[in-house]
């Protein structure tokens, strides 16, 4: 067992009490907004609540859930988040494994265009023509389709692929006769699940 030196524990103890003073720091606002939230406004308004609540007071909830335009806005986050999430994270995967190939013929082309792609931007205007040619306005899919893939995402799971998980994977089961599909979902996508909880992250 290793035994601290004084040296040791005077360090620890020092981050110890820097790290619960930078939480108090961050909880306290965080607390105060949510006991506020509870509390009677005048009571606030006076400066008489510094932690706890103070005249429980629902009246600022009950207005939230009764305006049906926060009720909307949340349900629109939910789903422009799950939806979006989930198409980026199939269109991340689908690129990113062929591009990981080393059978893929002509892989590195794409790469280096796909790259090419990130030093530029299409531009707000020409970006708003494509959409309205589209017949995207005004729907939900001009939240999700314009961001559905991100090249810098593609890059990091295309080198998981090739760097975590080893090529004799996929050679043995390719001998085994599983086609790139059953090699994709049965061997490389159970492997790639922190990369994979990244990415829905990097999205979310």
């Amino acid at each position: 067992m290793l035994i601290e030196s004084k040296g040791d524990r005077i360090f620890n103890f020092i981050n110890y009490v820097i790290l619960i003073l930078v939480t108090l720091v961050v909880l306290y606002p965080l607390v105060f907004v949510l006991s506020a939230s509870l509390s009677d406004p005048q009571t606030v308004l006076r400066g008489e609540m510094l932690l706890w609540p103070k005249g429980i007071n629902l009246n600022s909830y009950e207005k939230i859930f009764q305006n049906k335009d926060i009720i909307s806005g949340f349900t629109n986050t939910l789903i422009y988040t799950t939806l979006g999430t989930a198409i980026n994270l199939v269109m991340t995967i689908l690129a990113a494994y062929p591009l990981s190939r080393r059978d893929f013929v002509g892989r590195n082309a794409i790469m280096a265009l796909l790259v090419f792609t990130m030093f530029f931007s299409g531009g707000l205007i020409p970006t708003y023509l494509l959409i309205k040619n589209l017949g995207m306005l005004n729907t939900l899919w001009v939240m999700i389709i314009p961001n559905a893939v991100s090249i810098w995402n593609i890059i990091i799971m295309r080198t998981f692929f090739q760097q975590s998980i080893p090529h004799e994977l996929q050679e043995a089961a390719t001998i085994d006769g599983c086609s790139n599909i059953q090699i994709l979902t049965r061997i490389m996508l159970p492997l790639s699940m922190p990369i994979i909880a990244v990415t829905i992250l990097f999205y979310a």
